[in-house]
């Protein structure tokens, strides 16, 4: 089954009013990833299930990258470059690119998972939106190594609410796990100077043999003010997650997580938070 993350790495028009960054398809702002100095990143070999070398694959997320003023190459990269490799989700997992952002030393900066709907062939994987979403996510993951004319607020995470069985408690330790992987900063209580992220969970009836599974991961200012939502939706077999989540827990946390981020770092907050009008 695939997990259809709608805009898993994208963001949607909030139901208040807010800045043009926010618009639907709209790549970040080139000066909220401008990485002139930092290190480049270098695209490794990525292999189909087969053995197979996937070299569009390659080619779709190196321009993509450069296009994020990302300096990114092919088997060209200098010592101080990250290294990027990509490699298929495997069953039972839902059809996914899993990109894993390394330093030369082989520790793990990040992950983002780029999924798309369809079979895992490589007509499907070179969609260039969905390479285009994964690599604004990546920038972010790298952005740390250069200055930045002002930081995201922290994050605290609030309550998950609406899913069956352990979903509610699963999903938030997810989230809280994972957010910190795309260089956003976690705080345990939320304050006067904090984002607070809130997820909502919606399961559809029975139909067929599987339910709707709903998920959107929704950002408020400290006004409570909305900021933005990431919507994510899957089919699953009907009562499988009365219980246990296991797994999807995670899956969406990834990609949610990499959506916040994204939604977050193409704000400019040098004038921090603004008190709604009246």
């Amino acid at each position: 089954m695939r997990f259809s993350l709608f805009v898993a790495l994208a963001v949607l028009a909030a139901c208040q009013p807010v800045p043009k960054p926010f618009s639907h398809g709209d790549a970040p702002p080139r000066d909220l990833l401008r990485l002139s100095d930092a290190p480049g990143i270098e695209v490794l070999p990525v292999t189909g299930r087969t053995g197979e070398p996937l070299d569009q694959v390659i080619a779709e997320m190196v321009r993509a990258l450069q296009q994020q003023n990302v300096p990114a190459t092919y088997g060209s990269a200098n010592k101080s470059s990250y290294l990027l490799s990509g490699a298929l989700s495997e069953p039972p997992a839902p059809p996914a690119l899993v990109w894993t952002l390394r330093t030369q030393q082989g520790a793990e900066i990040g992950r983002v998972v780029q999924p798309w709907p369809g079979p895992p062939d490589t007509a499907k994987l070179a969609e260039p939106a969905g390479f285009t979403r994964a690599a604004a996510a990546l920038a972010v993951l790298i952005q740390g190594a250069s200055p930045r004319e002002a930081a995201p607020p922290p994050v605290h995470v609030a309550d998950v609410a609406g899913a069956p069985g352990d979903g509610n408690s699963r999903l938030r330790a997810a989230i809280e796990q994972v957010l910190p992987r795309t260089g956003l900063a976690l705080v345990p209580r939320p304050g006067d100077d904090s984002l607070i992220v809130t997820g909502a969970v919606t399961v559809g009836p029975a139909h067929g043999g599987e339910q709707q599974v709903e998920i959107a991961w929704t950002v408020w200012d400290p006004f409570g003010s909305q900021v933005g939502t990431i919507a994510q939706s899957r089919p699953v077999a009907a009562g499988s997650l009365d219980t246990n989540w296991g797994l999807i827990a995670n899956e969406a946390a990834l990609a949610g997580a990499a959506g916040i981020a994204e939604m977050i770092n193409r704000i400019d907050w040098s004038q921090g938070f603004q008190p709604p009008p009246g």
